[in-house]
């Protein structure tokens, strides 16, 4: 069972008021004091009974002295898949013969049952972090070094539950937030944070200063690593998008002359030059635009002039309009950033091609031109070329559009780019931690990792089965600590 049916489930326990008063700081302050001040009786305790003097008791400033003299030696290891990470009782006991060694005492003394229990609720939150499978393994094992200092500071500062803007809540947030694609300790963003880390854990006594340092470094690292995901994710995307739209006026150029023949000598024109022209068509001005239109026009004309003339008809049609469509072709190819000189040679091997090709037909000796023929040429070629743009057929790419459409409205709300998921890759290989990067118009999903490279595609429908089975899922990119809180409060509800 994952956090959210967790907490589904306990909300399910409790009354309609608890649940309204969860995000209400006096609410929370009464439930941690009321488990603060009263015993579980079944606990193994290491307080202090009621009627041990409180001489016999360490005092507040005995048990920060051992948790700063333990804070660097005190290094719990996160094992993903181990039932219990973190053991109270154990730590209590060593933090007891802290306080034996720097008293010096030979008579044993016991903590008294506000401390014990304050140290019982950090472990309790620290637990959650655990528990929050949104954390990534790695990041929880960078938590779990600062259970020391949040424990010396739950115990000197009364407002640190319900402050928050606490420096040290925002630093465990941030650690948390950076680390959300992390998936293994061989990167530069990991060791960065483990150094913020370790020079908190050297710096801090008491005063909150270390932390607002912390926070400091981090945001500036969190500046850093978005800047740097920024420019690569656009630079993914722009490959993603120049892969996409090639795959596309590619399918577009095969619809409309799959079934002619291409003269050999006008393969480059068509598929080189026209190709290039609508491939930045598409990228520059969209599918919708005059631009494409014009372009996909132009290419039908140039695969119905490729077709063998059946009759007189024909002839009469091509020779009327051949001059439009090479003057139409070198003009647009013109406009290009294309080789000019090789431009020039692929449309007069164009006109030539239809000098020929009028030329060698049976009509041409039988037929006679009148005068009114050479006026009609271009009215010809631009009725024509309405024809063929004012009312296109279907193609792969206007199909690939409604499909497209009609996927969209039916897409969860939780597939939205830029939101983390743990993405199914096989079966030999565990899920990894990715960002939703794009959509494309094919329903295919575009993940990439944290720091903006590509690494994989899903089909649309495939990723919403393995949703549904719970092989693939959405990371929460959550305030760690307020969550974790949550947590620990609705449990503590549910046992008063």
């Amino acid at each position: 069972m994952n956090e959210k049916n967790k907490i589904v489930d306990l909300e399910n326990s409790l009354s309609d008021n608890t649940i309204d008063n969860i995000s209400d700081p006096e609410y929370i302050s009464r439930v941690i004091n009321h488990f603060i001040l009263n015993k579980d009786k079944n606990e193994l305790h290491v307080t202090a009974d009621a009627s041990v003097a409180r001489s016999q008791q360490y005092n507040r400033q005995n048990i920060i002295n051992a948790l700063t003299n333990i804070q660097l030696t005190f290094k719990p290891n996160y094992v993903a898949g181990k039932s219990v990470n973190i053991n109270t009782h154990e730590f209590k006991l060593a933090l007891m013969e802290s306080m034996a060694r720097l008293e010096k005492t030979a008579i044993p003394k016991t903590m008294n049952q506000i401390d014990s229990r304050t140290i019982d609720f950090v472990e309790m939150i620290f637990g959650a972090f655990i528990n929050d499978t949104n954390i990534s393994d790695d990041i929880k094992g960078l938590l779990l070094l600062l259970q020391i200092p949040i424990l010396k500071i739950s115990l000197t500062d009364s407002k640190f539950f319900s402050n928050n803007n606490h420096p040290a809540r925002y630093v465990l947030n941030s650690i948390a937030h950076l680390g959300i694609g992390i998936e293994n300790k061989d990167n530069t963003l990991y060791q960065t944070i483990d150094y913020i880390i370790d020079q908190l854990l050297h710096s801090f006594d008491k005063n909150i200063l270390p932390f607002i340092t912390a926070k400091t470094s981090l945001d500036r690292l969190s500046d850093i690593q978005k800047d740097k995901f920024i420019k690569t994710e656009k630079q993914t995307q722009h490959l993603i998008a120049i892969e996409y739209t090639q795959q596309l006026v590619l399918k577009e150029l095969k619809h409309y002359t799959s079934n002619v023949e291409i003269p050999a000598n006008l393969h480059s024109l068509i598929l080189r030059h026209w190709s290039t022209l609508m491939f930045h068509r598409f990228i520059s001005y969209g599918k919708e635009s005059v631009e494409w239109r014009e372009a996909v026009g132009i290419l039908r004309l140039l695969a119905k002039s490729f077709s063998p003339i059946e009759d007189k008809d024909d002839w009469i049609a091509l020779r009327s309009i051949y001059k439009g469509i090479v003057n139409s072709v070198r003009s647009c190819l013109t406009n290009t950033r294309q080789n000019k000189e090789k431009i020039f040679i692929a449309t007069s091997s164009l006109n030539n091609y239809y000098l020929d090709k009028i030329n060698k037909s049976e009509y041409f000796s039988t037929h006679h031109k009148n005068s009114n023929e050479e006026e009609n040429e271009f009215v010809l070629f631009d009725n024509l070329y309405e024809n063929y743009t004012s009312d296109l057929e279907p193609s792969p790419l206007d199909q690939l559009t409604e499909d497209s459409n009609f996927a969209m409205h039916s897409i969860p709300d939780l597939i939205e780019p830029n939101n983390w998921f743990e993405v199914f890759t096989n079966h030999s290989h565990p899920v990894r931690r990715l960002k939703l990067s794009t959509i494309l118009q094919q329903q295919k999903l575009v993940f990439v990792d944290y720091l903006g490279n590509k690494v994989i595609e899903k089909n649309l429908d495939t990723f919403i089965t393995e949703l549904k089975n719970d092989q693939s899922r959405l990371i929460n990119d959550h305030s760690i600590f307020e969550y974790a809180l949550s947590m620990v409060i609705i449990s503590i509800s549910t046992k008063n």
